[in-house]
Parts: C-alpha cells; structure tokens; sequence
C-alpha cells in the first residue's frame, strides 16, 4: 500500500510539468502590409525571436530556387506553396478580389497570383499578380522594415498591425489596427462533486474565486481561492461536514478560444472536521482536468499524521 501512494504521489507531482508544456503556440499576432497598389501581405506571426532574419532567410532562398528552375508561369493565375527545406510547390489558381478600406472608402484590388510561406516561426501570405515582383530584392527590404518596426509593438493580447507603403514611404495605419480576444477577468465559479474517498462515496459543494490572466488574446493562467464542503454518510443518524480550504493554479492547453482545455494542480487544508472519516490536520493535493466548460475531473491524494490514501472527485460547476 506505501509504495502504491508513493508512485501515486510522483505521478501528480510529475503529471503537472509535462502538461504544462505540451500546449501549442499562442494565438498569432498578424502583420497586414499593402504595397503601391500592386501587393498585399500578411504575416502571421508564431515567433518573434529572429523574425526579420527569419523571414529573409526564406525568401531568399525561395527566390534562387524560383530562378534556378525558372518555373513560374509568363502569365495566369498561380499558387506558390513554400515550406523551408522541405516542400515547394506550383499549380494553377484563380484571380482573387480583395477589398481594402483606405481614409475611409473602399477599394477593389484583383490580383492574380498568391504565395505562402509556411515556417514554424511564422506565415506569410502575399497576393501579387507581376511574378517580378515577388523576386524583387525591394520585397525583402520592404519585409523586413515593417517586421523590424513592428516587433516593439509585440504585447500579451492577440493584434493585428497595419502597414501602407506609397514608394519608399512606410506608414503605419494605427487607425485600423486591431486587439482581439480575452482580457484579464476575474472568475466566481460554484459546483457540486461527487467523491470516493476511503470507499466511501462523499458529496460536496465548492465555491471559487479565481483571476484568470491573457496570453496573445487567449486566457492561459488562473490562480485561485476555494472553498469546498464534503457532505459525508458514514453515520446513519448524520450527516457530517468536513471543509477544505484551498489554492490552485490552471494552465489552459488550447490555443481554440471556445474550446478551453484546463489543467491545473490544487492544494487544501482541512478547516471544518465533523465525524471519523478525515482526521484533523489533514492536507490535500489533486490534479484537475476541466473537460469542457462544466465537467472537472480530479485525482487527489489526502494527507494527514495517521494515514495516507487516495480519492477522487468529479464535479459539475456552473
């Protein structure tokens, strides 16, 4: 039985870190650069460490690949796929409208070819319809100019930068920038659980107070204050209440803004104790795993100077 708590204990304490670091990249911040009248990008942005260099890189070598093979069609419509170091791809595409808002009307553009670099750092999208264009040295400056000015502008909510260039001149339409997603809020959070502790099934009710904090837009940390009260039936002529009082901390694994997936560690002590089943001083500590908006899911471990032993806890909030 000890060393079944023993590993059960490692596994927790163990389970919290590998979880915490498995999620995705953020929610992506995305560069919007029209050029002459004659290009629009877009750049979203996964990395900003390196990025101008980055950038360069691949379009450097995506145009002495272009130029080396000479593929790219005289005239029509065409897509260009280019993964660095691992794919390039050609095929056949159609016109594409685009409908760009500047001082204050609206502007039809068609452009006929369209190009996307797809690197781990970022994704750039440019649509253009002279294939000379994409070649062009003056595309990398431009690139890298905007990146370079805009990489100070790099904050924890998800937003999007507006760029023109007019010739040389690079302006910034602050105007129509944009920041999107999920601010700092502060969560009041109520539920019932049902629990097996010591093979005794055990009901709960539990309050929360919680401050949950943005990362690019989506919520990603809480820390919080709980209070839970069990409800237990091992004496048939009352019912008896035990109270834990708690802290936590939740790390949200999804980048999906309505698809939440929590994961956190919680740690309470024994406040109220009524009857046999919990002795006093005693502490516990659990994983959490909300799946979905009201369902959790809790292994636990309870801990006090007499014994040592295992439980679980399902809960439903709202």
């Amino acid at each position: 039985m000890k060393s079944l708590i023993k590993i059960y204990t490692l596994s927790l304490l163990l389970s919290v870190p590998v979880f915490m670091v498995s999620g995705q990249k953020t929610h992506l911040d995305s560069i919007c650069v029209h050029i002459d009248d004659q290009m629009e990008l877009k750049l979203s942005v996964y990395d900003y460490k390196n990025l101008s260099e980055s950038v360069e890189k691949d379009l450097v070598s995506l145009q002495s690949i272009l130029k080396s093979k000479n593929d790219l069609p005289d005239k029509g419509s065409f897509l260009v796929t280019y993964e660095p170091d691992k794919l390039l791809s050609i095929k056949k595409g159609e016109p594409e409208e685009r409908i760009i808002w500047e001082n204050g009307k609206q502007i039809h553009y068609q452009f006929n070819s369209q190009c996307n670099i797809l690197s781990p750092k970022y994704h750039l999208q440019i649509h253009f319809s002279n294939p000379e264009l994409l070649m062009s040295e003056s595309l990398r400056n431009k690139i890298r100019e905007v990146v370079d000015s805009t990489t100070v502008m790099k904050g924890r909510f998800s937003a999007v930068h507006n760029f023109v260039y007019n010739g040389p001149e690079l302006t910034h339409t602050k105007k129509y920038d944009k920041e999107s997603g999920q601010m700092d809020a502060m969560m009041l959070k109520a539920g019932v659980g049902a629990n097996i502790i010591k093979n005794q099934p055990v009901m709960d009710l539990s309050a929360e107070l919680g401050f949950v904090f943005s990362k690019k837009g989506i919520w990603k940390n809480q820390y919080s204050l709980s209070y839970s009260q069990l409800s237990d039936f091992t004496d048939p002529l009352k019912i008896n209440l035990n109270g834990f009082a708690g802290i936590g901390y939740r790390h949200n694994m999804s980048n999906k803004l309505r698809s939440p997936n929590w994961l956190g560690i919680e740690l309470g002590y024994l406040v109220q104790s009524q009857g046999e089943l919990l002795d006093k001083n005693t502490f516990r500590m659990g994983l959490n795993w909300e799946l979905g908006k009201s369902i959790s899911v809790s292994p636990q471990l309870y801990i006090s100077g007499k014994s040592t032993f295992p439980a679980l806890r399902i809960g439903f909030g709202f």
